[in-house]
This record gives C-alpha cells, sequence and structure tokens, in this order.
C-alpha cells in the first residue's frame, strides 16, 4: 500500500511487527513483504524503539505479551515519540484482562491468535485505508 509523500512521490507503507516468536514475526515478515509492504521486525520493546527511530512507520503490529515490557508499553511509549501512531495488537490471550481492554481502545485494530493470513493482511489495509477510523 502506497502513501503520498511531499510533492507527491509514493512509497510503500512501512510496517513494524514485533513478536518474541521468531517463527511468526518472519511468516508475518514474508506475508507482508509480498504483498506489497515495507517491512521491519523487531523481538521485544527496545528493538521496536529503536526501529521507530530510524525511519517512518505506518503501523505497528505488536504481541501482547512479551518477555520484559508488554505490547501494551511498547504502544504507550511509542506513541509518546510518536503521536498518533497507528498500533494493532495481537495476542493470545483472549480479551478479559483490563490491560488489553484499555489497550484496544487506542489502537487502530486487535485481532487474535492464531489468526489467519487473510484476515491479518485485511486488518492492516483497513486500517491503512481508513487511517484507523
Amino acid at each position: 500500500m502506497p502513501t503520498t509523500l511531499a510533492g507527491g512521490s509514493r512509497r510503500r507503507s512501512r510496517l513494524l511487527i514485533v513478536d518474541d516468536d521468531e517463527g511468526l514475526r518472519e511468516n508475518l515478515s514474508e506475508l507482508f513483504a509480498a504483498v506489497g509492504y515495507d517491512v521491519a521486525t523487531a523481538c521485544n520493546t527496545a528493538e521496536a524503539l529503536a526501529a521507530l527511530a530510524s525511519g517512518p512507520v505506518d503501523l505497528l503490529l505488536t504481541d501482547y505479551k512479551m518477555p520484559g515490557p508488554s505490547g501494551v508499553e511498547l504502544i504507550d511509549a511509542a506513541r509518546k515519540a510518536h503521536p498518533g501512531l497507528l498500533a494493532v495488537l495481537m495476542t493470545a490471550f483472549g480479551d478479559t484482562s483490563p490491560e488489553i481492554e484499555r489497550a484496544r481502545g487506542g489502537t487502530a485494530g486487535y485481532i487474535s491468535k492464531p489468526f489467519e493470513a487473510d484476515d491479518v493482511v485485511r486488518l492492516v489495509e483497513q486500517i491503512l485505508t481508513t487511517g484507523g477510523g
């Protein structure tokens, strides 16, 4: 999905995928690259914040439960440096915890693991098309 830059030029939308599960991270990276996105990955919050500092990101997809700070804490920290950053929370833990409920209110999307490739691609395309609204 292209993004319009100043002067009318276009670039591919950049996704940052954050998950401590290397297999899932690689699978999502390959999936989104195959459908035309520029993809960066990170295995934890520290790597993710470094990736966010290295260049623009159009959408952050993060796992909820990771060693160290959670995906919710990552979204909060990322938004301090990049207000308005669109984020999707991915979790295998359902949506009953108060922290996940709070995060869902501040995310552009939410997806439960396991998910189908088509479902996550559709969600990302919808968010980037509508700006998360």
